[in-house]
C-alpha cells in the first residue's frame, strides 16, 4: 500500500511540476513573441528575469495591466541609460528624440509627470498611460531595445569628456542665459524647493539644443553625459 500510495504522489508530482513548467514556458513564450523582450532576454537576461516575474503577478491578477506596462517602461528606460555610452549614433538620437516628444506631451499633464519621467529617481516614474497611448509606448520600448543591443553586439568607445565638452559649455551658458538662475535647480532637483515645472521646461530646452547640433556631436554629447 506505501508503494502504491508513493508511486501515486511522484506521479502526482510528476505531472503538477510538469504542468507547472508548461505554464512558465508559455509565459515566457508569450513575451518572447515581441522582439523587444528577445533583446531584453539576449543581452540583459537578469532584467529579463525580473519583467518576467512581473509579468506572472500580472497573468495572475495580483496587479494591473497599467502597472506592469509602467514597470516594463522603468526597467526599460533604467537599462537603456545605462547602454547610452557605447550605443550606435543612430540609436542615441532616436531615442532622444523620442524621449523629449513625450516629455514634452507631458509637460502640461497633472502630478509632476514630466519632472518624474526625466527624473524618476526622486519621484518615482510618473504613469504613462494616463497621457501617452499604448502604440507611442510600444515605439519607446523598440528604440530603447535598439540602444541595448546596439551597445551589446556592436559597442562603440564612450566619448571622451574633452571632446565634448566645449558642446557642452556652450548648452550650458545658452541654458543660463534663457533661464537665469532658475537653471541652478537642476544641480539639486531632490530639493523640496525646486520648481518642477520650471526644472521640466529647463530640461527639455537642454535637450532640444543638443539636438540641434550636428548628429556626430549631439550623439557623443549625450552619451559622454549618459551614467556607463
Amino acid at each position: 500500500m506505501f508503494k502504491a500510495l508513493l508511486i501515486g504522489i511522484t506521479a502526482l508530482i510528476v505531472i503538477v511540476v510538469g504542468l507547472w513548467f508548461h505554464g512558465l514556458y508559455r509565459t515566457e513564450s508569450a513575451l518572447l513573441e515581441q522582439p523587444v523582450y528577445r533583446v531584453l532576454k539576449q543581452h540583459e537576461p537578469g532584467v529579463f528575469d525580473d519583467v518576467l516575474t512581473e509579468y506572472r503577478r500580472y497573468q495572475r491578477n495580483e496587479e494591473s495591466r497599467e502597472r506592469f506596462l509602467n514597470y516594463v517602461n522603468a526597467k526599460f528606460s533604467a537599462t537603456a541609460t545605462r547602454s547610452l555610452p557605447r550605443a550606435s549614433q543612430e540609436s542615441v538620437l532616436a531615442l532622444v528624440r523620442d524621449m523629449l516628444t513625450t516629455a514634452q506631451k507631458l509637460k502640461d499633464a497633472p502630478d509632476d509627470a514630466c519632472f518624474r519621467f526625466w527624473f524618476p529617481e526622486v519621484a518615482g516614474p510618473p504613469d504613462l498611460l494616463k497621457t501617452i497611448d499604448e502604440p507611442a509606448q510600444a515605439r519607446t520600448l523598440e528604440l530603447m531595445a535598439e540602444v541595448i543591443r546596439s551597445s551589446s553586439e556592436q559597442p562603440r568607445q564612450p566619448p571622451d569628456p574633452d571632446s565634448v565638452k566645449d558642446d557642452l559649455a556652450r548648452i550650458v551658458d545658452g541654458t543660463y542665459e534663457l533661464f537665469g538662475s532658475d537653471a541652478q535647480m537642476l544641480a539639486n532637483t531632490s530639493d523640496p524647493r525646486a520648481d518642477r515645472t520650471k526644472v521640466c521646461a529647463i530640461t527639455n530646452s537642454i535637450y532640444e539644443r543638443i539636438l540641434r547640433l550636428p548628429p556626430p556631436a549631439a550623439s557623443d554629447l549625450l552619451r559622454a553625459m549618459a551614467p556607463g
